[in-house]
């Protein structure tokens, strides 16, 4: 979008005394630069005013050329702003108050007018900062496809890289587990510094439960470990690391937030099969010395195993599938995805509000109807002395429950859109696992029509077909995984906010029911 003409799809007024650029529906903008954090966009408009706007409130004018769309998305994890160091940086821009709490989100907010628009906004744009396959996995998996399926190419594969997939006997197929299933728990984030305390950042504690030993990182290691990640697993859909964040980065409450977003990440990847016994994860989650890290870093980077190469490590039943039924259960669970995702976007933006509404809307209603009682008290305060008190208590009870509004998004909104963050970038990952079996699939076709011809060996033929059918195989797994996850975790996660939210009304009752008995006094 950098350097591209934009139209304004949403009125936006720009904070007054801030880097915002206030924008009219309808006016053409030019982009200097995308992403400059948190789903905000910096550029000027037709009367060379420059500034920052929310990029969810603005469409592209053309359509942007393939190499310039794959170029900004490969660079997408190479940008400097989350270096987890602000030394020789532009001035990062500082959200005014009143969207601050939003941007801990990692993505821009809505303000109330605009919010009757969210859905609209959210279903026809990607949500900006959603993590993609980069532009290394698509180059891998073009030129590593035609390799894997036509076995021009071996690549040995150790006993501790295979993995298995079980076939059920109704005919689904899933990871099987090996070894013990384990947690890894995140703590004590503390600013640390290096080059004489040029650069600073931010250092992560991680203890696995099967050694009870402590490891340190920061945010760029772990921005290093998803990318090994999704080059490694390209069957694998992902999830999704904190959004990258230019201001604020040093603040306890984005300290807080960015860590419960981490053990988000990190216990979707214990519970995974697959990644939580792969060899990078298990580096990343045990290596406590700087020179055995660096190495095991150099080995995961010049690691062959990986990409389409991968699928040589599947070990599966060898039976032919039904071509036609994992064509129809395929095109089924493409378009359950493909519905799901902007429900979940739009989800995302509902909880994100009602965070936002709580601890700055709402709030501030309660504490108004607060001093409206204790003026009212004052007011009286030389004719009725005990109806003056009541008054005064009853005051402080709104002033009490505007306090309680502004404290529970963390019980309860927040750690729902910290769940669904991460569901949001799987499902967004899928497209690809998918493409990588259809990709197949055609391939398969085309090799059918080759032997019909007599230009390739029949035997030629099964073969490729047994490969396509690993690969169908492993995207079957892995949705067979998709769906039980989020039947297992997304409804904990909802009898968690409800409970929260139960408790957060009982608490109002409880003011208001002092209140009361201030009158009876």
């Amino acid at each position: 979008m950098e350097g591209q003409q934009v139209r304004a799809v949403y009125d936006f007024s720009g904070e007054a005394g801030t880097a915002e650029l206030s924008i009219t529906a309808g006016e053409i903008l030019t982009v200097t630069r995308e992403n400059v954090g948190d789903g905000w966009c910096e550029g000027y408009n037709q009367h060379k005013k420059s500034g920052l706007f929310p990029a969810a409130y603005v469409e592209a004018v053309e359509a942007p050329a393939p190499a310039a769309m794959t170029q900004s998305s490969g660079d997408y994890w190479d940008d400097d702003w989350d270096d987890d160091s602000e030394v020789g940086q532009t001035q990062a821009y500082v959200p005014p108050a009143n969207i601050e709490q939003n941007l801990i989100f990692g993505q821009s907010s809505l303000d109330h007018a605009s919010m009757q628009h969210v859905h609209s906004v959210i279903s026809e744009r990607t949500i900006p900062n959603v993590p993609k396959k980069n532009n290394k996995f698509s180059t891998l998996i073009k030129s590593g496809e035609d390799s894997f399926l036509l076995g021009n190419k071996t690549v040995p594969v150790p006993e501790s890289e295979k993995i298995f997939i079980e076939e059920t006997e109704d005919g689904r197929c899933i990871w099987l587990p090996t070894g013990e299933r384990y947690s890894c728990v995140i703590t004590s984030p503390k600013k640390e510094s290096k080059l004489k305390g040029l650069k600073s950042f931010i250092v992560y504690q991680l203890t696995p439960t099967f050694n009870n030993i402590q490891v340190s990182r920061r945010y760029k290691r772990f921005d290093w470990l998803h990318e090994r990640l999704e080059e490694k697993f390209c069957f694998i859909s992902i999830p999704p690391l904190p959004d990258k964040q230019i201001s604020g980065r040093y603040e306890e409450q984005f300290i807080e937030h960015r860590r419960t977003q981490l053990q988000e990440f990190v216990d979707y990847v214990c519970r995974h099969p697959v990644l939580s016994r792969s060899r990078v994860w298990e580096h990343f989650i045990t290596c406590t010395d700087e020179k055995r890290w660096k190495a095991g870093k150099r080995a995961a980077e010049k690691d062959e195993l990986l990409g389409v190469n991968y699928f040589n490590a599947i070990q599966c039943s060898d039976a032919s599938l039904d071509a036609i039924k994992v064509e129809i259960q395929t095109d089924a669970f493409s378009r359950f995805i493909n519905g799901l995702d902007p429900v979940v976007k739009n989800f995302m933006a509902m909880a994100m509000d009602q965070a936002k509404k709580h601890q700055g809307l709402y709030k501030r209603e309660f504490q108004k109807i607060g001093q409206s009682f204790v003026s009212l008290g004052h007011a009286l305060e030389g004719d009725m002395g005990r109806l003056t008190q009541a008054l005064k208590l009853t005051g402080e009870a709104y002033n009490d429950i505007g306090k309680l509004y502004e404290d529970q998004p963390k019980f309860d909104w927040e750690p729902l859109a910290d769940k669904f963050h991460i569901y949001r970038g799987i499902i967004g990952g899928f497209a690809d696992v998918i493409g990588i079996h259809k990709s197949a699939v055609q391939k398969r076709k085309d090799c059918e029509r080759l032997v019909t011809e007599h230009k390739m060996e029949s035997n030629q033929l099964r073969e490729l077909s047994r490969k396509t059918d690993v690969i169908a195989r492993a995207l079957m797994a892995e949705e067979a995984y998709f769906q039980t996850e989020r039947e297992v975790h997304i409804q904990q996660a909802m009898k968690n906010h409800l409970t929260e939210q139960i408790r957060f009304y009982q608490n109002i009752v409880a003011k208001l029911q002092d209140a009361l008995a201030a009158y009876d006094a």
